[in-house]
């Protein structure tokens, strides 16, 4: 037998390999690619003064308080290509962030000039 043949022992033993191999990568391209990061939960503004609730029904709470008072608003918030956008009736805008790398922040921003961007943090 020359050194270049294969036993069929061998040559079964590596298409096993190569299909397990072929899975595994696979599993890790979908897994990477599988829709946007779970975002629901409670998110304190950087400025300290607004609060941000992201429910498991696809519905928002937004808080803002303001010297004395303080303004409350509900919505809904949905994620759409690495978008998180919401929308609450108290800012009659919308608002968007980034979820591509999400890491437990969020940098909102808006289209409307009255708002100032601002990172949200998600709390344990």
């Amino acid at each position: 037998m020359n050194s270049t043949a294969h036993s069929p022992r061998r040559t079964t033993a590596l298409r096993i390999v190569a299909v397990v191999l072929t899975a595994l990568a696979l599993s890790l391209g979908l897994t990477s690619c599988s829709g946007s990061p779970r975002v629901e939960g409670t998110y304190t503004g950087s400025a300290g003064t607004t609060l941000l609730v992201l429910k498991n029904d696809g519905s928002a709470l937004y808080s803002y308080k303001k010297r004395a008072s303080q303004e409350t608003g509900s919505g809904t918030w949905s994620v759409d290509q690495g978008v998180l956008s919401v929308y609450v009736d108290s800012l009659e805008y919308e608002i968007f962030a980034n979820t591509d790398r999400f890491d437990g922040t969020l940098l909102f921003e808006s289209d409307d000039s009255s708002w100032n961007a601002e990172i949200y943090t998600l709390q344990e």
